[in-house]
């Protein structure tokens, strides 16, 4: 009896260690957390600019009181694209790296 409880906890702990995350999954999460991420940070930009800048200069250690940024739709999108699908692609690398690299 002892030795099945053993042999079952060792293959309880052995399954936990060989989890692998959903390349896919994280992806997707990543680049719908980012461009929801995006759209509140152009969202700010759009209705008070220089408190956003400011709170920027403060989160970057950089004076960027000084500096105007118009939105556009067309900066709107591309921006919304590159750091949506920009981060989703560095998540499902992290997560293909971590599965090759727990493997062994």
């Amino acid at each position: 009896m002892t030795h099945s409880v053993h042999h079952t906890e060792e293959t309880r702990i052995r399954s936990y260690s060989a989890l692998r995350l959903s390349v896919r999954s994280l992806f997707l999460a990543t680049a719908i957390a980012s461009g929801i991420a995006y759209l509140v940070c152009v969202l700010f930009l759009t209705v008070a600019p220089q408190a956003t800048m400011a709170f920027f200069s403060y989160v970057l250690h950089a004076n960027l009181s000084g500096i105007t940024r118009s939105v556009t739709w067309g900066s709107f999108i591309v921006g919304l694209l590159i750091w949506s699908v920009g981060t989703g692609l560095y998540a499902a690398f992290v997560a293909r790296l971590y599965n090759k690299l727990s493997v062994r």
